[in-house]
């Protein structure tokens, strides 16, 4: 059978909570794969086993039978058919008169359900085919044999070369939400929303990845997109409350670059002042992808010194927030809800630990340094300092 067992247990309970009788569904060679008695599964049914060999329409399984055929029990067994031909067999547990009535009805339910995940699992493989199609083209260098990803695109309907701009799009810290059930369930839904608005740019493709999305877009200008994706972030912040991380590439030429551009712009929007950045305005973070992770550990280590990581992580947010600000810090003390004069203390007590003043514009560049580094290792999964 073209199902997998999973899916066959489920019509089986599905159909069992309808009939309130013992249901058993079994393959092409009469092997039971699914029924509501787990002891049953994976035994031979010789009645179905008659109808596929014998093409029967029906098989009603007597005391008599019983008798004659081991592990197989008094009901009617009928065959399932889809696409055309036998799938397998359906049996119902009881009496004659019980499961007569309801036999052709539970023959039907389940050509029904049946038909209905052969078309889900298609549409999965469909989208399992062109993730990773897609995967191969934006994530990797695909361009490397242009002749065979431009076929392949071809085939589900993709033309590589088409124009397009890239933008990387997530919830904006994702660390607080893909560790839990209902964080992951979050993201779903505001993702469900921006594929919704997307739906109306024709030409536009989105793929999921790591828990964000990479929108390819028909070719329009930086300031064409931008308002686009301000539009986007309105949405999202409407609906849901929250402010998304919008990376925006510098129009390059090729799709995967531009997605580079793109993602890098992506990771520093959430410790922005604006949570949409394009590529073009980037200065200081541009050096990130060249420094080895080592070596941006390295730097932490020496510039928060015998610190743990919580203790880091609220340095860091401490910095950003003073960063966001640009230095005022009655606006900082306000984004992080504490008073001025607490502030001014955590400042004083992180110059003595680092032996950098923030406040000093010969010390910032240096620990700005350190928040861009940490973010990169934090987006990377590193979280052991």
């Amino acid at each position: 059978m073209i199902l997998s067992k999973s899916s066959a247990q489920q019509i089986v309970e599905e159909i069992g909570k309808l009939v309130k009788q013992n249901i058993n569904l079994m393959d092409e060679t009469g092997h039971i794969i699914a029924s509501n008695d787990p002891a049953r599964i994976g035994t031979f049914h010789e009645g179905a086993y008659q109808i596929i060999t014998r093409h029967l329409t029906e098989l009603y399984i007597t005391a008599e039978l019983e008798k004659t055929m081991p592990l197989v029990r008094k009901g009617i067994n009928l065959p399932i058919e889809a696409e055309g031909k036998v799938m397998g067999v359906i049996g119902i547990t009881g009496d004659y008169d019980e499961v007569i009535k309801y036999g052709q009805i539970v023959k039907k339910m389940a050509e029904i359900l049946i038909r209905e995940r052969i078309n889900l699992d298609a549409e999965r493989l469909d989208l399992r085919v062109r993730s990773r199609f897609l995967e191969d083209w934006v994530l990797s260098d695909g361009l490397s044999n242009p002749q065979a990803l431009s076929e392949r695109g071809f085939a589900i309907g993709i033309d590589i070369h088409i124009p397009r701009r890239c933008v990387v799009v997530s919830v904006s810290h994702l660390e607080y939400y893909t560790n839990t059930l209902e964080g992951q369930q979050f993201i779903d839904r505001v993702e469900s929303a921006v594929s919704d608005f997307m739906s109306q740019y024709r030409g536009s493709i989105i793929l999921r990845n790591a828990a964000r999305q990479i929108l390819l877009i028909p070719k329009r200008s930086t300031t064409e997109l931008t308002a686009l994706c301000r539009k986007l972030s309105e949405l999202v912040e409407q609906r849901f409350g929250v402010r998304p991380a919008i990376g925006i590439d510098g129009a390059a030429g090729d799709i995967h670059t531009a997605y580079l551009q793109a993602n890098r712009a992506w990771r520093v929007a959430p410790h922005s002042t604006d949570n949409i950045i394009c590529y073009a305005s980037l200065n200081a973070e541009l050096i990130l992808d060249d420094i080895p992770g080592k070596a941006k550990l390295e730097y932490l280590r020496k510039t928060f010194p015998d610190r743990t990581v919580p203790e880091l992580r609220d340095d860091i947010a401490l910095l950003e927030a003073y960063f966001a600000a640009e230095g005022s810090l009655t606006a900082a003390a306000d984004a992080m809800f504490i008073h001025k004069n607490t502030l001014q203390y955590r400042l004083k007590r992180l110059a003595e630990t680092t032996g950098l003043d923030v406040r000093k514009p010969s010390n910032a560049p240096a620990l700005y340094l350190a928040v861009l580094f940490y973010r990169d290792m934090e987006n990377e999964g590193y979280l052991a300092i």
